[in-house]
């Protein structure tokens, strides 16, 4: 209500008009998608998120961050989110979701390319607009989310199970779903259970707010390359499936076999 009475002032637009222009796909009036966008994301996650913690005090979540212990473990699973994200997306188209019902997959695969076309559109060749995008999708969603999807609701989830997994698992499900990218699905679902192991190991929600984030930037920077044209399809597949993926496979191994967790000190045997 607040975004549209903003529209309705600024650019004497009713919301008729932006919902058939929604509906259309015509995205004539980008300008008042991204300020609906913008409340959207403040108001879905951001602000409830905030007042959820201070109101229910029993639930904390820690913001501190040590350079050096802390970075480079940083960047090992920024690469393996990047590595391994790439890899269930592969592993997704080939295998499908004929499991699901055909009026969920029709719904996800309309909501998919509607969102898509919508970022697409977003995407400018001015300096202001990639920051405003940058703002947009990658700042705001990795800080709402994540004290949303982490910080409350899988402290709920693992509280009401009394099991980590578990409670990763179920709250990495509904991440996933609320998405609304059918070909993404896996990938977005193995980014949040990641996500959700991290916030575990840690108790520490900058952590996953910072791999949140560096994630979205990644995907908002190579939408503006191909957009600018300094990339093309290809090219960004063949970087992704041969130089990602082998990498976060590789990190991946690395991790598992050196046991490498966020309470223990860096690259060092937990035996």
């Amino acid at each position: 209500m607040i975004a549209m009475g903003f529209i309705e002032k600024i650019w004497d637009l009713s919301s008729l008009e932006i919902y058939n222009d929604l509906q259309n796909q015509d995205f004539k009036y980008l300008y008042a998608h991204k300020v609906l966008a913008f409340c959207d994301q403040l108001g879905t996650f951001l602000i409830p998120s905030f007042l959820f913690f201070i109101i229910i005090k029993s639930i904390t979540v820690n913001l501190s961050f040590e350079i050096k212990k802390d970075m480079v473990k940083v960047v090992l699973y920024f690469l393996i989110l990047l590595g391994l994200a790439q890899l269930f997306l592969l592993i997704s188209l080939k295998i499908g979701y004929d499991f699901l019902p055909v009026s969920a997959q029709d719904f996800l695969k309309n909501q998919q390319e509607f969102n898509t076309k919508l970022q697409e559109g977003f995407i400018t060749n001015t300096l202001s607009g990639f920051l405003f995008n940058l703002l947009l999708l990658a700042v705001i969603p990795a800080i709402g989310e994540e004290l949303f999807f982490r910080g409350i609701l899988q402290n709920i989830c693992v509280g009401l199970f009394r099991n980590r997994i578990v409670g990763v698992l179920i709250t990495s499900l509904i991440f996933g779903l609320l998405h609304f990218q059918i070909e993404n699905l896996l990938s977005i679902i193995f980014a949040s259970i990641l996500l959700g192991l991290v916030y575990e190991y840690s108790n520490n929600i900058l952590i996953t707010i910072i791999l949140h984030f560096g994630f979205n930037s990644f995907s908002l920077c190579c939408m503006q390359a191909l957009k600018s044209g300094y990339l093309n399809d290809n090219q960004l597949d063949l970087m992704g499936n041969y130089l990602f993926i082998p990498l976060g496979v590789a990190i991946s191994v690395y991790v598992i076999v050196k046991k490498v967790f966020w309470e223990e000190e860096l690259l060092l045997s937990i035996d």
